[in-house]
C-alpha cells in the first residue's frame, strides 16, 4: 500500500503534464505556473462529483470563474479546451468552478462567504485559503505543484471528492489546536 500512493501520484501528475495542452520543448516538458494551474483546473472535475442537476449537461462546458482570468485565458483557449470549459472573470452569476488566485486574503474570505453553500469547486493557491474554506489548494513544494484538499469544505459545498484524488493529495483536516 505504501508503494501504491506514490505510483498513483506519479500517474496523475504525468496525465496532467503530458496532456496535449502541455508545452513540450526539446526532450523535456516545461510549463509555467499559470499553465500548470490551468491544466490542474481542467483535470480536477474528473475527480469531483456535483449534486444531481448541477454539473453541466453532456456537451455543455464547465464554467470556470477566476479572480485572475487574464493569466489563465491563454491555456483555456487552446485547441480542444474551449469546448469543455468556459473561462469567465469573477464576479459571475453562474459557474461550477471558482479559481481564487492573486486576490488578497480579505477578498478571498468575502468571496467564499458569498459562495458558501453553493455547489462550487473552489480552488486557491495560498495555504491560508484552506482555513478560509477552499476545497482544493495548490502549493509549491521543492519546485513541484502539489494539491491539498479539504473534504469538509467539499461537504459544505455539496461536492464529493473521488477517493483517487484523496489518495494522492494532502488532506486538510482543519487547524490543530
Amino acid at each position: 500500500m505504501r508503494l501504491f500512493k506514490p505510483v498513483i501520484l506519479a500517474l496523475l501528475i504525468c496525465s496532467f503534464v503530458l496532456s496535449p495542452a502541455a508545452a513540450v520543448s526539446g526532450s523535456g516538458v516545461t510549463a509555467t505556473s499559470d499553465q500548470l494551474r490551468a491544466l490542474f483546473v481542467q483535470r480536477l472535475p474528473k475527480y469531483i462529483s456535483w449534486p444531481e442537476g448541477v454539473a453541466p449537461k453532456p456537451g455543455k462546458p464547465f464554467i470556470v470563474a477566476a479572480t485572475d482570468a487574464k493569466s489563465l485565458k491563454p491555456y483555456f483557449e487552446a485547441a480542444g479546451v474551449s469546448s469543455n470549459f468556459k473561462l469567465v472573470q469573477w464576479p459571475a452569476e453562474e459557474f461550477h468552478i471558482l479559481v481564487l488566485t492573486g486576490a488578497p486574503e480579505r477578498d478571498v474570505a468575502a468571496i467564499l462567504k458569498r459562495t458558501a453553500g453553493r455547489p462550487v469547486l473552489t480552488i486557491g493557491q495560498n495555504p491560508v485559503n484552506l482555513r478560509l474554506g477552499v476545497v482544493v489548494n495548490f502549493h509549491m513544494v521543492r519546485g513541484k505543484l502539489r494539491l491539498q484538499v479539504s473534504p469538509q469544505a467539499a461537504d459544505r459545498a455539496g461536492l464529493t471528492i473521488s477517493s483517487r484524488l484523496l489518495n494522492i493529495a494532502q488532506v486538510y483536516a482543519g487547524e490543530r489546536e
